[in-house]
């Protein structure tokens, strides 16, 4: 009788370390988020990525209803809670007549920053990001090439 109950011992323990394991690893959604995006959103890749090295978020800027949104995007390629509460982007040369600079700001959903201004497409510009120091993190200034190919939509659910 001993010898039975140490196997079903075994495969309950076992049971508890695998339920345990998946308790503690994120959930990640399997369908891709509409705008306007939360913290946690999946969202298709789109617009220009910074990526600043292993364990770091990456800094996404896309164009929406043409403005500029600026998200953090985690390793999982969810929404992650903005790292600043502002930013500037300057417009190298002119569009139209005039020089651009856009300040972005905390959208009202809290998953990243926008300008309220529409930028006309084409989108292709030459721009500067700033992102001022905040907390921790040291200040960001980033050389853009923004071309329209980048204003189309992969789903990152799909196969390569």
């Amino acid at each position: 009788m001993k010898h039975k109950i140490y196997p079903f011992l075994a495969s309950i323990l076992f049971l508890f370390n695998a339920l345990g394991a998946a308790a503690g690893e994120p959930v990640i959604p399997t369908e891709v988020s509409e705008p306007p995006y939360s913290v946690g959103d999946l969202v298709m890749e789109q617009g220009y990525y910074i990526d600043r090295g292993e364990g770091e978020t990456r800094i996404n800027l896309r164009f929406f209803e043409n403005r500029l949104r600026l998200y953090w995007i985690d390793e999982n390629g969810l929404i992650a809670e903005p790292e600043s509460s502002e930013a500037t982007v300057r417009f190298l040369g002119t569009i139209g007549t005039q020089q651009r600079y856009n300040l972005l700001v905390s959208l009202p959903e809290g998953a990243g920053l926008g300008a309220p201004g529409l930028v006309p497409p084409p989108h292709i510009f030459n721009l500067i990001l700033h992102i001022p120091a905040s907390g921790e993190r040291g200040e960001l200034t980033h050389n853009i090439r923004y071309i329209a190919a980048l204003n189309e939509p992969v789903d990152p659910t799909q196969g390569e």
